[in-house]
């Protein structure tokens, strides 16, 4: 995690970065660092005998782009990908890419995602982890100021491997 310290005030909280973006209706976030771009949808070519979690491939500018559904990685398949990409009720859908040296993949990756929120700046030890869950993946959930809930903040480096 690449945490960035008020230089011009030493005791100030250390801080990263983050996108928030929805999948269904949970919100999630990652650090800005591993991504290079958010596309709107376009069209997935599925390839027979992948992994769940491979949506398929998109032609980006001339270069084939997996992507993947994040959630399906989470959850172990039996989800329903029609039932995450909906925004009241419309369907919708996003891909963020990742920064391929970051997420260790020979080629480009994009997650496919409900919806884009925001660039924010998350206090470092909002994030809560401890005892939540073992998997490299979650790095933890930071409570949401402004409302009820919570934000789920992932490492896209540890989906993979």
């Amino acid at each position: 995690m690449t945490a960035t310290q008020n230089t011009a005030n030493p005791g100030a909280e250390a801080t990263a970065q983050v996108l928030t973006f929805g999948i269904g209706e949970q919100e999630y976030c990652i650090e800005l660092e591993y991504v290079t771009e958010i596309i709107d949808g376009g069209e997935v070519t599925p390839i027979p005998s992948t992994e769940e979690y491979i949506e398929g491939v998109m032609n980006l500018r001339g270069q084939t782009t997996t992507i993947i559904n994040p959630l399906m990685v989470m959850e172990n398949g039996g989800i329903d990908p029609n039932d995450l990409l909906t925004d009241g009720g419309e369907v919708s859908n996003r891909i963020i890419m990742l920064d391929s040296s970051v997420t260790d993949s020979d080629g480009t990756v994009g997650w496919l995602v409900s919806t884009v929120s925001q660039v924010t700046e998350i206090p470092v030890e909002k994030s809560e982890a401890e005892g939540i869950t073992d998997s490299p993946m979650f790095k933890g959930v930071v409570k949401k100021d402004d409302e009820d809930g919570f934000l789920i903040w992932l490492a896209p480096n540890e989906f993979m491997t």
